[in-house]
């Protein structure tokens, strides 16, 4: 009998096929949508028998609930990992939002899954409940724009930018600085050389808008 005399087994498995249903109903959610997914497809993906998928999860809500928000917090950390690595080789205003521009684009390029399951929420959001569309804000949007917007109080705490709601200069930052490579990379792959030109167009922009010139 599984289990008999080894307690440790069962410990050790759960983690594996925890992760191994978590990463298949990413996938078929985000390929599917929520309302025509079934766990019956998740367990297949999975590799695991639906009777094992209840079993960890209990219900198709629950593991909805569980990817996305852990879809979204490997996606944030992943920003703010980028954007470190980024500000490590930059300096002066304009390169500095360049890397942080860079960051927001490559962490969408990087996880084409967790953004097929947001492309799907923004079709599907009305039918979910407002608890669960919050607890994926927390977990990730919020995460990603927290860290824009310390990046811009940080050059405006330097006196290089003029910002009266971070907020929303951080909203006004993410538009400029990834829309033209969103609606460009709708025709094929951009090169490195092709979205650093146009995040930096973006950034430019901001900056007309927001670089301190009163000394």
């Amino acid at each position: 009998m599984e289990g008999s005399g080894r307690t440790d087994g069962p410990r050790r498995g759960r983690p594996a096929k925890d992760a191994a249903i978590i990463r298949a109903a990413r996938a078929v959610f985000g390929r599917d949508g929520y309302a025509r997914t079934t766990t019956d497809a998740i367990a297949r993906e999975a590799g695991v028998s639906t009777r094992t998928l209840y079993k960890h999860f209990g219900s198709k809500e629950r593991l909805f609930s569980v990817v996305l928000a852990e879809s979204a917090t490997r996606v944030a950390d992943a920003f703010a990992e980028y954007v470190e690595r980024g500000l490590r080789e930059a300096s002066g205003p304009e390169e500095r939002l360049v890397a942080v521009g860079r960051a927001l684009v490559a962490h969408r390029v990087d996880f084409p899954d967790h953004f097929a399951l947001v492309q799907m929420i923004d079709v599907e959001g009305p039918h979910f409940p407002r608890e669960l569309l919050g607890e994926w804000q927390e977990a990730g949007p919020l995460r990603v724009r927290g860290e824009v917007v310390r990046r811009l109080e940080e050059l405006a705490s330097e006196g290089l930018l003029r910002i009266a709601d971070p907020e929303r200069a951080a909203l006004h930052f993410t538009a400029l600085a990834t829309f033209e490579v969103s609606i460009r990379s709708a025709g094929g792959p951009l090169t490195g050389e092709q979205i650093t030109d146009m995040v930096t167009a973006g950034v430019r922009a901001f900056l007309d808008g927001y670089r301190r010139t009163d000394g």
